[in-house]
């Protein structure tokens, strides 16, 4: 039998262990009560490299029979999860927070439906506060609520990890699906955590039951009226379940409770909570106020709330975004204030604050710096009545932080080069890009029209989707990106503009999107007569998400063998009678894709046009793996192409820069001044410039060699090279490293998270990505 090969750190039974946040999803599913049956979803930031990390614990996922999937869209995701139901599953669904609309109608049945009392249900939120990644900001606590489902929130990796246990519980004691925050930090971030033993599930992929359907109850899993009606009778009562369950296993807890009459409390959750204890321990005054903290946001512990508005004059809800926290909390109180009860007397702040100070912010998200800068003033007011001697040490540690905020912002860091996100080098969109750039702008010349195409000028409309193609609404492709509707619905768009405009419509879609929702957008096209072309990207990977595998590929997220579906085979099995113009190139085959686009833009009907072209990143990974594999074996790479700028032709007019959009593409000085040059770092060779014909400076350089080059090591002394010096640290160590470009910081956080963990720290790191990437290299 072959050996199993897991990453350890999943097996760790006892004692610490370092993971990231989404490693931390896995971890603790595997460590919940009974053991955990399925697991899927849909990726996207900042969860994405949820699914990666499933391949970490393939073997072990095979040998305990545990299901794990990447679903093809969300709302299948969330139809699993409401399939695990019937028969007492422990399931778990991860998903971004737009993911959560498109899952929405599921979700909405299957929480209605309730959790098996034996099983357990939860979706995880990827929500992104600082709306750095995603292109709707969203607080998925809102639509969570809408749909009845209760929202968990850990603060922390510990958290991360063991609330997935306590979260299964809950589901299972109230009968209701759990929803799950993670934000981007969580996700991205990681830490030290105590680990327990995994558990497996006794039934599984190896060992089935027989499900009984006679026993299912209909009137609970067929919801049509009145059905739906009579299950929607039992939230409340399920609601208090959850509650009380919450409060049973500590998720809901008063931390440092105080006597009546403290001047002021909070009540947070999440990650606000982790910043919050941050910036009053930086202030100087953690532990002298009450923290209601609530791991479960929805629904609010009124009996909890109660108590801390007892305590308290003034309570501050501390949360990111909007005020959902705020709502709930002013809601019981003002029902108390009504019954004239105690603790409806208590102030709630939050998005504003008394006495004409800036409150919380609700847009964006939170960090330490920001609750410090609010809150300090709040304080210093709150506690004039403290001894003079405390409150002026108080005062003056919080005009410190204050300050050194205050200068730090206004730090000259002189000039920072402006880099907008563009696609990676050697990016196959680009090919397509460019040639429509050039399309649209010969469309609008009159002349060019009567002579090639005997017609008038046509404006062509672009119309949004979701994929690395997105990178087309920055320069130098600002004009192929006209409006943005979602994934996998661009054609749906030109429904409403097609009816009433002359203009050609495009939609650009990549093949993992067609897979996830944008066959249907084509469908709809067809059924309704639509004049519009779709060009699908397909470059073999889910690439905007970090590389996870499509319909397409003949493998799975796991690496497991599977149905390869064409998209051609698939597009035409949607025609009907329909006469469907398909056509599937290279779009590095410029002359000859250049033709068929213009033939097809100006064509009548619904038109596809697969461009087919593998991903840079994943095309040069396996190159570069092969040429490493040759110069192990030879002892060097005896040929080595690249491309090259000459410096004697190139004007530095930019124009290269400008047509392409390049990264790989750098300023040099040089005697006859600055020129553009290839950054051999990034380049990857694939001529995309040459093809755009955007300077004749560029230039092909073939190295052959027939022997190894001369080693430079004796000449560089590194066996002078002195071991470097242990210098004893402290409690308290910390570092930020930042960077652009690669995978270089990513490294160095893991190199010195690793180093910290051996030296016997308790770690905390954040590795934050780019706007394009999860999980992987630009």
């Amino acid at each position: 039998m072959p050996r199993m090969k897991v990453d350890p750190r999943f097996l760790t039974e006892s004692g610490p262990e370092i993971f990231t946040g989404n490693e931390l999803l896995l971890k603790g599913a595997l460590e919940a009560e009974g053991g955990v049956h399925l697991m899927g979803g849909y990726p996207g930031s900042p969860v994405a490299s949820c699914f990666d990390s499933l391949a970490l614990i393939k073997d072990l996922l095979a040998e305990k029979g545990i299901r794990a999937v990447m679903n093809s869209n969300e709302a299948l995701a969330a139809a699993m999860l409401n399939g695990s139901q019937l028969v007492g599953c422990r399931a778990i669904v991860v998903m971004k927070s737009v993911g959560v609309h498109v899952a929405a109608d599921a979700l909405a049945l299957g929480n209605l439906a309730g959790a098996h009392p034996e099983g357990g249900a939860i979706v995880v939120y990827g929500d992104d506060p600082w709306s750095d990644s995603t292109q709707c900001p969203a607080d998925s606590r809102f639509i969570s609520k809408h749909l009845f489902i209760p929202v968990v929130e850990p603060s922390d990796a510990q958290e991360t990890k063991d609330f997935v246990d306590l979260a299964f519980t809950l589901s299972r004691r109230a009968d209701l699906f759990v929803g799950y925050m993670l934000p981007t930090n969580l996700c991205d971030g990681g830490g030290t955590v105590l680990c327990r033993p995994n558990q497996y599930p006794t039934f599984n992929m190896h060992q089935k039951i027989a499900l009984d359907t006679a026993t299912i109850d209909l009137q609970k899993h067929v919801l049509l009226p009145p059905h739906s009606w009579f299950q929607e009778a039992t939230y409340q009562r399920r609601f208090e379940r959850a509650i009380a369950a919450a409060r049973d296993l500590g998720l809901n807890t008063i931390l440092h409770p105080a006597p009546a009459g403290t001047a002021l409390g909070f009540i947070t959750t999440g990650m606000a909570h982790a910043y919050l204890r941050q910036a009053l321990f930086e202030l100087g005054v953690l532990g002298e106020f009450p923290i209601l903290r609530l791991g479960m946001s929805y629904p609010v512990d009124g009996e909890l709330v109660r108590q801390l508005a007892r305590q308290c004059q003034r309570l501050v809800v501390v949360e990111e975004r909007r005020g959902f926290l705020e709502e709930q909390v002013s809601q019981i109180l003002l029902k108390d204030r009504q019954a004239g009860l105690d603790s409806g007397r208590a102030e709630v702040w939050g998005k504003q604050f008394p006495e004409g100070l800036a409150g919380l912010p609700e847009v964006r998200g939170l960090h330490p710096s920001i609750l410090i800068a609010r809150l300090a003033p709040l304080i210093k007011r709150a506690t004039g009545t403290a001894p003079a001697s405390a409150r002026a040490a108080e005062a003056e540690a919080m005009d410190r932080e204050i300050e050194t905020i205050d200068s730090t912002y206004e730090a000259d860091v002189g000039p920072l080069p402006v880099r907008t996100p563009t696609f990676c080098p050697g990016c196959p969109h680009r090919d397509t890009a460019g040639l429509c750039l050039e399309i649209k702008k010969q469309f609008m010349d009159a002349d060019y029209m009567r002579r090639t195409h005997g017609r008038e000028p046509v404006d062509l409309l672009f119309h949004g989707d979701a994929g690395c193609y997105v990178m087309l609404m920055y320069p130098p492709d600002v004009p192929l990106m006209h409006d943005y509707s979602g994934m996998g619905v661009g054609g749906g768009t030109g429904v409403a503009t097609d009816a009433i405009t002359l203009n050609k419509e495009v939609v650009f879609m990549g093949d993992g999107t067609f897979f996830h929702s944008g066959l249907m957008a084509i469908s709809q096209a067809v059924k309704l007569g639509q004049d519009i072309t779709f060009v699908i990207l397909d470059n073999s990977t889910t690439a905007m998400t970090g590389h996870q595998p499509t319909s397409g590929m003949d493998y799975d997220i796991l690496g497991n063998p599977t149905a390869a579906q064409d998209i051609e085979e698939v597009v035409r099995g949607m025609t009907g009678d329909s006469r469907l113009t398909v056509v599937r190139v290279d779009p590095e085959r410029r002359r000859e894709y250049r033709t068929l686009l213009e033939r097809t833009f100006l064509a009548e009907g619904v038109k596809v046009v697969i461009a087919e072209k593998e991903c840079g990143i994943t095309r040069m990974r396996r190159k570069r793996r092969s040429e490493r594999e040759i110069a192990r074996i030879k002892g060097y790479l005896p040929v080595w192409d690249h491309m090259n700028v000459n410096p004697e032709i190139c004007r530095f007019c930019l124009a290269c820069v400008e047509l392409t959009g390049c990264p790989g593409l750098k300023h040099t000085a040089t005697d006859y001044g600055p020129k553009i040059d290839t950054d051999l770092t990034w380049c990857v060779n694939d001529g995309a410039c040459v093809r755009l014909e955007a300077c004749s400076a560029f230039e092909r350089v073939i190295i052959k060699r027939r022997r190894p080059p001369r080693s430079r090591l004796p000449e560089l002394g590194l066996a002078d090279i002195p071991e470097p010096q242990k210098r004893p640290l402290g409690d308290l160590w910390r570092c930020c490293v930042v960077g652009f470009g690669g995978m270089g910081i990513g490294l160095a956080t893991q190199i010195l998270v690793r180093a910290g963990h051996k030296e016997g720290y308790t770690v905390l790191f954040l590795d934050t990505k780019g706007l394009a990437i999860r999980n992987g290299g630009v």
